[in-house]
């Protein structure tokens, strides 16, 4: 038997019970008499239950009760199908056909919530496969035969986010939102809170000594995209989207004809200013990355964006302008957030939750990869966009704006940044990659 009794000193609820109280407070709240893995507790109307045909046990919401035949009949014998129906905190059931009585019949626990659950009928041979030998009281039963409230597919598939919901729960970090597609984002929007967060940016990030990026564009993604773009010296570089410029300052270090482009005045006005100051021979333009007019076609040998494109509300327009100044033989070497463990909608568990020991995250949760769009977050009290894409549209809008992929990064920190900044990096940068860069060709 894979199942496993307790006897537990307090009274466990039941785990269903519970969840379905908290939508119907007419429904009793059961004591739990089952558990299988020792951390959902379950009563004998929500336990296992054993296939009159197979014998096999199985969850309770995996069988239907036929009444003409008086079987329970799991869905190993009798394959389902996805019924889409809102009831209680569920929004499907499973259907099923009866080869016996040629009738559709739906799984015991939305039979519950009709009221046809054969414990809510005369048919009181049922047993739990716990082999309780008292009939499980209470039966709770609706008002009047009722049947759910009958959904689309697409709604009953339509989840909320596990992760944000969470979040809430644990009193986490928490978006400021849930998932906006990109078809109701307003980009202006997005702008005006990179204004307004620029020069906080700025006061992070710089200091007199130091010429850098953040801690997480210093320490993970900078030496390999600079790897990658390799030797820049005599290079026309475009920096897309070159915020506080320290890229395209190193750039021009290097050997390379370096313009920077961002749409953040302030970001332009220090950049300019600095220029000023150090007379590296950069040009520093306002522009957005969807309309680089400013620039004529095929100009540039080298185009780089450093986690930008998060950002980016209309990225399809942005690659296509990309492409368009870039000369044939040129490459666009490009960093983001990764599109599953550096999305918004990526979370990790901490225990005890307010552990500075990255060992501690025990594990990270992801939910509802699909839901591209963008979710607000506060960041040192400035509400930010960041903007969550599938790999599969970033790759469709690259072809579509003429690109190939020649080379994929999924960055990782040094054993000595590592051993260096342990609150950072230790447990956490070798275990998954918060970000991806990306190198590609224009397809001739």
């Amino acid at each position: 038997m894979l199942m496993r009794f307790f006897e537990p000193a307090e009274e466990q609820p039941c785990y269903y019970c519970k969840r379905i109280n908290e939508v119907d407070g007419s429904y009793p709240v059961r004591p739990a008499v089952f558990t299988f893995e020792n951390y959902v507790y379950r009563c004998s109307w929500h336990s296992r239950f054993k296939c009159s045909r197979c014998g096999q046990e199985h969850h309770f919401s995996w069988f239907y009760w036929c009444p003409e035949t008086k079987e329970l009949i799991c869905g190993g014998c009798s394959k389902p199908r996805l019924y889409p129906v809102r009831f209680w905190d569920r929004t499907y059931a499973y259907e099923f056909y009866c080869e016996t009585c040629k009738e559709n019949h739906y799984d015991i626990f939305y039979a519950e919530f009709c009221g046809t659950h054969p414990w809510q009928s005369e048919f009181l041979e049922l047993r739990p496969a716990i082999g309780d030998s008292d009939f499980p009281e209470p039966i709770w039963t609706p008002d009047t035969q009722r049947m759910g409230e009958p959904l689309t597919l697409d709604e009953a598939l339509k989840l909320e986010n596990r992760v944000f919901a969470l979040r809430r729960e644990l009193s986490c970090y928490e978006p400021l939102t849930d998932v906006v597609p990109e078809s109701k984002m307003n980009e202006k929007q997005t702008h005006e809170a990179w204004e307004g967060f620029s020069d906080h940016w700025m006061r992070a990030v710089n200091s007199e000594s130091v010429d850098e990026g953040d801690i997480n564009r210093r320490l993970i993604i900078d030496r390999h995209l600079t790897r990658l773009a390799g030797d820049v010296t005599g290079l026309n570089v475009l920096d897309a989207g070159c915020g506080n410029g320290y890229l395209s300052r190193r750039l021009a270090r290097d050997g390379a004809s370096v313009t920077g482009v961002d749409f953040s005045e302030p970001f332009i006005e220090y950049c300019s200013q600095r220029e000023t100051k150090d007379s590296l021979g950069i040009a520093f333009v306002q522009a957005s990355l969807d309309d680089l007019s400013a620039f004529d076609d095929g100009i540039f040998d080298l185009v780089v964006s450093n986690i930008v494109l998060a950002d980016v509300v209309n990225f399809k327009q942005a690659f296509l302008e990309i492409s368009r100044v870039l000369k044939d033989d040129g490459r666009f070497i490009w960093s983001n957030t990764h599109p599953v463990f550096g999305r918004a909608g990526s979370f990790d568990i901490r225990l005890p939750s307010d552990t500075h020991r990255p060992e501690e995250r025990y594990l990270k949760l992801v939910d509802r990869y699909y839901d591209s769009g963008g979710v607000l977050y506060n960041w040192d009290g400035h509400s930010l966009w960041q903007i969550d894409r599938t790999l599969e549209e970033y790759s469709k809008a690259l072809k579509e704006a003429g690109f190939v992929i020649s080379e994929i990064i999924e960055p990782s920190a040094s054993p000595e940044d590592i051993r260096e900044h342990p609150r950072h990096l230790a447990f956490d940068a070798d275990r998954w990659t918060h970000f991806i860069i990306y190198e590609c060709l224009k397809r001739l």
